[in-house]
């Protein structure tokens, strides 16, 4: 029943609103890919690598806002999906992860292509992780598949393909009522506890890090004649659109020693600067009003609660707030026009030329930032804001991982897509490049500094650097994409689609900048 078990599964699924499959052929998986190719109203894409396809469905899932499933064969390719599973949880976005399977009784022998228990791999970052062998195992009635991963791993025996396969119409399917997600809120505590940190802190650091597209009006709107301090990062995409402190996230810092503030309220998601995790050695009250599932994000304990059952409650308590942080503001631009002089003077460094890319950049870009320094970097150019570009980047809980895969997944069709890159994160996900020319148009920035060179700041040992003297040509060449290498700021312009753009920087003027910059802040 192998080929009619498969087509069961997947028409469940499709009128739960699943209509993107990334297909990872392999033998096991065979009544899948069989089902799947003979579909219609169905989006498949089709990868050779299941690290790469997890990561692709990530942000196809984000781009889409509903869940994307991933099929892949049997043994240790379901172990591939871990990384982006983990991300997915932490950034509570759906995914369908469709593992393939021999019989159960063959993993707990150590028969070839099995593990022993292939639900426990992904068990901790899915809401429900379970073994199908036949139709009635499968009871979707508990998932949520707005916020939260689904495994299913689904035993075939031989012979795989069992039955001639018919085309199947699953846009026709009719569609379930979907789940509905509630949060539970004990609103008497939570209001105690939100009260108490409201009598506390009477100069609080609004910091704004990632926010969900339904919390940034909301959010604009409370914020936008605040003449409190705030820091929004770039990944709240609300830069230009609030008052924010523009001269780098060491102006935190700043405001924390010289006691300029008493408490910290972050909106959104855990914010990526480094000034969250000093937080941890500080005993200022912080709240967190964010979104499902709610993480504190710190170790210490903090007030943390839902964003929308107390947004007003947040607007009320701002509003009686009497003014203060003039001072910090008058700092942060005394701070930002020395640090623009070091832009200016060290014109072909690392820092520099994210500069020009922001200030080039077209109406309507989509861009995708890196983890590690292009993230860091970008946000030190708050200063150059564009109203008409989108930002989005992976959580902190995530490396390098899967970054151009994640990249391409959320790719738009009448957008400018563009990802900004550091040469390791390139590197390690390389496999993201199959049939990216048939994806939307895409342009890939690359930052080549010749390895980690964020840990040279770190780390006073060469083996943190992984260093190199590779140039990406051969990359472009291999899968046949444009090619544009450049060393000055000076010449830099965007060209066609499907270009790798590599970036050098000049070290000398990296290693100039980030030593000056520290010093104002000596």
């Amino acid at each position: 029943m192998n080929v009619s078990l498969a087509q069961f599964i997947i028409k469940e699924l499709s009128t739960l609103g699943v209509s993107a499959f990334c297909i990872c052929p392999g033998g096991r998986s065979a009544p899948f890919v069989e089902v799947l190719s003979h579909s219609k109203g169905l989006k498949l894409f089709y990868f050779f690598e299941e690290r790469s396809a997890g990561f692709f469905a990530l942000g196809r899932a984000c781009r889409d806002k509903k869940a994307v499933a991933v099929i892949t064969t049997s043994g240790t390719a379901v172990a591939e999906l871990l990384p982006s599973v983990v991300e997915a949880h932490y950034s509570a976005v759906p995914l369908v992860l469709i593992t393939a399977d021999r019989p159960l009784s063959f993993g707990a022998k150590g028969c070839p292509q099995t593990l022993k228990k292939a639900t426990s791999l992904l068990k901790d970052y899915c809401s429900i992780s379970k073994n199908i062998s036949k139709k009635s195992d499968l009871d979707l009635s508990q998932w949520n598949p707005h916020t939260s991963s689904l495994h299913l791993n689904v035993s075939f025996d031989e012979p795989l393909i069992d039955e001639p396969v018919k085309t199947t119409d699953f846009l026709k399917m009719k569609k379930k009522t979907q789940f509905i997600h509630k949060t539970s809120v004990k609103k008497g505590a939570s209001q105690k506890k939100l009260s108490q940190f409201f009598k506390a802190c009477k100069k609080p650091l609004i910091l704004v890090g990632a926010l969900q597209e339904q919390e940034r009006e909301p959010v604009k709107e409370i914020l936008k004649n605040c003449n409190k301090p705030i820091y929004a990062e770039s990944l709240s995409n609300l830069q230009g659109l609030i008052p924010s402190l523009l001269s780098g996230e060491k102006m935190l810092n700043y405001a924390l020693q010289t006691k300029q503030i008493d408490g910290v309220i972050r909106l959104g998601g855990i914010p990526r600067a480094r000034f969250w995790r000093d937080l941890e050695k500080y005993k200022l009250p912080v709240l967190n009003l964010s979104s499902p599932p709610h993480y504190e994000g710190l170790a210490r304990p903090t007030v943390n609660q839902p964003l929308f059952y107390y947004i007003e409650h947040l607007k009320s308590y701002l509003f009686a707030l009497k003014g203060f942080g003039a001072d910090l503001k008058e700092r942060d631009q005394i701070q930002l026009k020395k640090y623009l002089q070091l832009l200016k003077k060290y014109s072909e460094g690392e820092e520099a030329w994210f500069w020009t890319l922001k200030k080039s950049l077209k109406p309507r870009s989509k861009v995708f930032l890196g983890n590690s320094s292009p993230i860091r970097f970008w946000d030190k150019m708050l200063f150059c804001s564009k109203t008409d570009i989108q930002i989005c980047g992976q959580s902190g809980v995530n490396g390098i991982d899967g970054l151009v895969s994640r990249f391409f997944g959320e790719c738009e069709a009448k957008k400018n897509n563009i990802a900004v890159l550091g040469d390791l994160s390139l590197l390690y996900d390389m496999p993201a490049f199959w049939r990216s020319k048939k994806r939307p148009h895409w342009t890939l920035v690359v930052i080549n500094n010749l390895g980690g060179q964020l840990f040279s700041r770190l780390f006073d040992n060469p083996a943190f650097l992984n260093s190199h003297n590779l140039s990406f040509k051969a990359l472009a060449d291999m899968w046949s994409l444009n090619y544009k290498c450049y060393k000055k700021p000076s010449d830099f312009k965007w060209t066609e689609p499907y270009t790798l753009i590599e970036v050098r920087p000049k070290a000398s003027d990296t290693k100039a900048c980030f030593r000056e910059y520290n010093s104002l802040w000596s």
